[in-house]
């Protein structure tokens, strides 16, 4: 029998381990590769049935659920705003520019929440962060539908920033307490799609609603769809926080085997185990492997009071998760990568969903609320498309490198596929300036912003992922910072797109966009080339703080 050849990876850590992110995807099998995923179940689970990774697909399925749902809502509240601007202006008695100051106000709201309420739901749970955030956003939405001032436009906008922000970090968490890591990719897709539904789909309703019955209709639909979702997280969402009960084990016990722990994992992901089919070959047409593990069944399952209960409190310090995020995003280069495409991404969008309503209601185009919502199409699908290509693309092309790699998986594989996306983002935004500009037939325009949500699409998701592959034990501490840094740097966009639309013209603007956007987005050459070694010189730190927030946890 043909013996198997390892594959050592070139750069290890000091314990000459592979850096965080390395791991066996493709086992050789008597000298050919055969494509076999090796699945190992991490994080370990306990044997405990009221772990959540140890729920049944029905009650994570119930769970997700309406974390989707919540998400889709939030987008949607956080996007629609700038469809009504046509309206509000004669209603309100307020200016564009009042209207642009508005959604930076917006924007604060968006970063400074995330920091104020994630450190609350590591501490005392993620249902009463859930419900708060709800309640708050169900407020705003009935309140944003009687608006009679300025100063109101400006308190909601506050209040439904504070209440969304929470959604970016804490829904990342939920799928790291509900799901394994080799199930987290899938979990994470659906996510960006309510995301898009969110904001590219659902203005489109609003803005046709709008239309017909004024803009507080759209808000007082959106409150009463908030009203019955508060209701069913009432009801129906368990919380998700785990904590273990450990008698008689000194602290310091618990931190030695929580880093021994750590240490099987990084063994168990240099050799994973293969499962077999009868016939002696890898079991290729499942994802089966090492999944034999048995719940102890003597422990009792928690009430349901237990499980909707208010408050799970736990001892640990609250005050590290207030600025732990910080120092992710400044000593982690791949986090500050992913936060910086996240960012550069949101200031496009936010420039041309505010170009759209500050162009399309003047002549030629003269657009009503409805057809102005109709403009998210193009961008919608785009992004869709985008999405499919930067996760099934993604996947596909990552076993392809993998193969090439001896077997062994790098998260910057991820950035391969990316030099189409990158040229199709900067590429959209200019064609979508030059063609308003020359008042061309709408159907351009869409095209543009179709080509822009294709590489905004692709670019996020394997932005997103190779955080998660690359640091995937504190994905809750990176998606705060990277969620603060993308909606900080939008603050001052919605000052600067008015005069610099009246002094560069709308044609020029875009322009500078694309080529901005471009420069950013070739950042991942250099994170291509030296992603691996970064990766290898803050192992140490990351399986540090891996452990120590283990410990307290």
């Amino acid at each position: 029998m043909t013996e198997v050849q390892h594959y050592e990876p070139q750069t290890t850590d000091s314990n000459g381990t592979p850096p965080p992110g390395t791991f066996l995807l493709i086992h050789d099998d008597d000298g050919d590769s055969r494509n076999v995923r090796s699945v190992v179940l991490n994080p370990v689970p306990s044997s405990d049935p009221n772990e959540p990774l140890n729920w049944s697909t029905a009650r994570k399925a119930c769970n997700f659920t309406l974390a989707l749902a919540v998400t889709a809502l939030i987008f949607t509240a956080l996007s629609i705003q700038a469809i009504f601007w046509q309206l509000m202006v004669v209603d309100l008695g307020v200016t564009y520019t009042q209207l642009n100051q508005a959604m930076s106000v917006n924007f604060v709201g968006l970063s400074v929440g995330c920091v104020l309420f994630i450190p609350l739901a590591k501490k005392f749970g993620r249902r009463p962060v859930y419900l708060v955030s709800t309640a708050l956003m169900l407020v705003t939405s009935f309140w944003s539908s009687k608006l009679t001032s300025l100063a109101e436009l400006y308190a909601t906008n506050l209040l439904q920033g504070l209440a969304g922000a929470t959604n970016e970090s804490i829904v990342q968490i939920t799928i790291a307490d509900l799901f394994f890591v080799h199930h987290r990719g899938g979990m994470n897709a659906l996510y960006m799609t309510m995301v898009m539904i969110g904001s590219f789909l659902a203005p489109m309703a609003a803005g046709a609603q709008a239309t017909r019955q004024g803009w507080q209709a759209s808000y007082r639909t959106l409150g009463i769809c908030n009203a019955v979702l508060f209701g069913l997280f009432v009801c129906f969402y368990e919380e998700t926080k785990y904590t273990p009960i450990i008698t008689g084990v000194s602290s310091r016990e618990v931190l030695d085997d929580t880093a021994a722990l750590a240490i099987d994992s990084i063994k168990a992901d240099r050799e994973p185990d293969v499962e077999r089919l009868p016939s002696g070959r890898p079991d290729t047409e499942t994802n089966a492997g090492s999944f034999h593990h048995e719940l102890d069944h003597t422990i009792p399952l928690k009430t349901w009071r237990q499980r909707l209960a208010l408050v799970t409190y736990t001892p640990e310090t609250i005050w590290p998760y207030f600025y732990r995020p910080f120092i992710v995003l400044a000593t982690f280069p791949a986090v500050l990568f992913c936060a910086m495409q996240y960012a550069c991404g949101v200031a496009w969008l936010t420039i041309m969903s505010s170009v759209i309503s500050l162009v399309f209601p003047m002549p030629p185009y003269l657009f009503t609320p409805e057809q102005i919502g109709y403009m998210s199409l193009g961008p919608f699908i785009g992004n869709l498309i985008g999405s499919f290509y930067g996760g099934f693309i993604g996947d596909w092309s990552i076993m392809y490198f993998a193969r090439r790699n001896k077997g062994y998986y790098e998260p910057e594989m991820r950035l391969y596929i990316l030099h189409l996306p990158a040229l199709s983002l900067a590429g959209g935004l200019i064609m979508f300036g030059a063609t308003i500009a020359r008042g061309m037939h709408w159907i351009w325009p869409s095209i543009g912003g179709a080509l822009f949500g294709f590489g905004l699409g692709s670019v996020s998701d394997a932005a997103l992922t190779l955080v998660i592959d690359s640091y995937r034990d504190i994905t809750g501490d990176a998606f705060t910072g990277v969620a603060f840094l993308r909606n900080a740097i939008s603050i001052g966009i919605p000052f600067a797109i008015t005069p610099w639309m009246q002094r560069s013209g709308p044609q020029n603007m875009f322009i500078a966009c694309g080529f901005i956007s471009l420069a950013i987005t070739l950042t991942i050459i250099p994170m291509i080339v030296y992603g691996k070694k970064i990766r290898a010189a803050t192992a140490m730190r990351y399986r540090t703080m891996v452990v120590q927030q283990t410990g307290r946890i």
